[in-house]
């Protein structure tokens, strides 16, 4: 007698909440920065008088999305590969981050997931760049301040060498 076990699947972008309910596809032009989620709602409570009162509350509500994160607060990283500053990381090993919580690098996607395929781009990725020390062989450069930015940036200098952003969900 043969026994059939279960699978398991790992599928960290599945959303929380009120998350739970967007319902626009990743690359609908209606989205621009923020996804929205329609909201239902009973309030009820007792008047001056003593009567009930009941009232019915239904809004399209806008979640944050990836224009509202402007840090990443330290604690939220477990753990990072290369550890900072280190020179001789392996050229054969991946950079990474992990997330103590994660959904994060999904959780401000303002998109639902693919539901037949299963997967959903996240809003944030990890980008390595290679600093030469010579300006004409760094890949990026460091940004002016500029008013509305108040961290400091980075500017790439080719962006044809990044992947496609329809497959950042891999």
């Amino acid at each position: 007698m043969s026994e059939s076990f279960g699978s398991y699947a790992f599928l960290p972008w599945l959303r929380q909440g009120v998350a739970r309910a967007i319902t626009s596809q990743d690359g609908d032009a209606s989205v621009l920065l923020r996804a929205s989620a329609h909201v239902e709602l009973t309030l009820s409570g007792q008047g001056l008088d003593g009567s009930a009162l009941q009232a019915q509350v239904a809004r399209d509500v806008e979640l944050y999305g990836p224009g509202e994160v402007i840090g990443i607060e330290g604690r939220a990283i477990v753990r990072t590969d290369p550890r900072p500053w280190i020179t001789n990381f392996e050229p054969n090993y991946l950079a990474q981050i992990e997330f103590y919580e994660e959904d994060f690098p999904w959780r401000y996607t303002p998109a639902a997931a693919d539901p037949s395929k299963l997967r959903l781009r996240p809003w944030i990725a990890l980008v390595v760049l290679k600093d030469t020390g010579d300006p004409a062989t760094t890949e990026f450069q460091d940004a002016k301040a500029v008013a509305g930015r108040p961290l400091p940036f980075i500017a790439a200098k080719d962006f044809a060498t990044f992947p496609p952003t329809a497959e950042l969900w891999a």
